[in-house]
């Protein structure tokens, strides 16, 4: 018994790293409240009745999980190998947000393949809403990001399903927030995208004040 529960605390470290990546990348470093990347039309800043969330929300989470592993293999894999056969005055960080956007855009093929496993009238709204996911500048960024900090697979990957968990999240909150907001005892002066700019202020104010204001370079 003893040899089996040393057995196991690799994969429970493993499973509470994943999970407070994860955890990190839905609260601390959300990529909307901390750092006002992939803001769409999705969030409601400015209504759209024609895009339904979980349309626009599916495809981001896929695109981000499936391109962390890809920017992964790209920054310690790719890059080391382009060193080597780059002339000088090419640097290999030039190449980055291009390599980068390739592998969401190898994502977004692999995800559009996948969404043949729903119902047709889903599948064709969510591959509709494809690239306005894809193409956010939150996938870029959450690569980026995980380069920076040269995290594990494991790690970049928990961080880019956190991020596009963080980012629903955020959604949501800003739809329920607008809902609350249309009450008429907000001045009329403040209705619309004046009131939902300060919530969303309030909202990152109060991340920060839960978790400080040390986040991730």
């Amino acid at each position: 018994m003893p040899a089996v529960n040393i057995e196991f605390v690799p994969l429970l470290r493993g499973v509470l790293d994943f999970i407070t990546y994860m955890g990190l990348a839905i609260f601390a470093e959300n990529v909307i409240l901390a750092r006002a990347l992939g803001v769409t039309r999705l969030l409601k800043l400015v209504p759209d009745h024609k895009a339904q969330v979980w349309d626009f929300s599916l495809p981001l989470i896929l695109v981000m999980t499936f391109s962390a592993p890809m920017g992964w293999a790209a920054h310690n894999l790719l890059f080391p190998w382009l060193r080597n056969y780059l002339p000088e005055w090419l640097p290999v960080a030039a190449l980055r947000p291009l390599i980068y956007l390739s592998c969401a855009s190898a994502a977004m093929i692999l995800t559009w393949i996948l969404l043949f496993v729903l119902p047709r009238r889903q599948r064709q709204a969510c591959h509709a809403q494809l690239t306005l996911g894809g193409c956010s500048t939150g996938v870029l960024g959450v690569l980026l990001i995980c380069a920076n900090q040269n995290y594990t697979m494991m790690q970049s990957i928990a961080f880019g399903l956190g991020s596009a968990l963080g980012y629903v999240f955020i959604i949501f909150i800003v739809r329920e927030g607008r809902r609350r907001l249309r009450s008429k005892d907000v001045p009329a002066i403040f209705q619309g995208l004046p009131s939902s700019l300060i919530y969303i202020g309030i909202l990152s104010l109060a991340i920060y004040g839960l978790v400080g204001h040390a986040v991730v370079l």
